[in-house]
């Protein structure tokens, strides 16, 4: 029974290893270069969740950077609160700083892509399942002799009559 236990703990951590491993290799952005309007709202909220700006800043930044005057950009600004749609130096402004973004969301606890967390859930594998081979190779044929006699000869009375 406790061997089953062990073994059902050890695979638990197998699938999580590997949910985290798969997560962990989906692609973060589109292939195909273009950007959709999801994926720069979800850069958008990156920036402003790491660097504690609002997205009025991390617009202001971006039209300081074009050159754009403050009438434009407050108008850009309320189109954006009113329909979502990022203009033009918002998304430049994105598209320059993925890979920092991505690097700095990471670093600031992104859960499925955390690699420490990869290595505990490796390690824990393999402390049970390696705990449960010394366990039932080992530890209990010298704790109770006679009931791993009784448990081979179990094995064998266990096919069909």
């Amino acid at each position: 029974m406790l061997n089953l236990i062990i073994d059902t703990i050890g695979i638990v951590c197998a699938v999580g290893i590997a949910w985290c491993l798969f997560r962990a290799s989906l692609p973060k952005t589109p292939e195909d270069g273009q950007d959709d309007q999801d994926v720069l709202d979800d850069y958008l909220r990156k920036i402003t969740h790491v660097t504690g700006l609002s997205a009025y800043d991390t617009f202001r930044i971006a039209a300081e950077e074009w050159r754009i005057s403050n009438q434009i950009f407050e108008k850009d600004f309320g189109i954006y609160l009113a329909s979502q749609t990022i203009p033009y130096y918002v998304q430049d402004f994105i598209r320059k700083s993925r890979k920092h973004i991505d690097e700095m969301y990471v670093g600031s606890g992104g859960f499925a892509t955390n690699k420490k967390l990869a290595i505990f859930f490796s390690f824990f594998t393999l402390v049970f399942w390696g705990g449960a081979v010394v366990l039932c190779v080992y530890v209990l044929p010298i704790i109770m002799p006679g009931l791993s006699g009784e448990l081979m000869n179990m094995q064998h009375m266990a096919g069909p009559p």
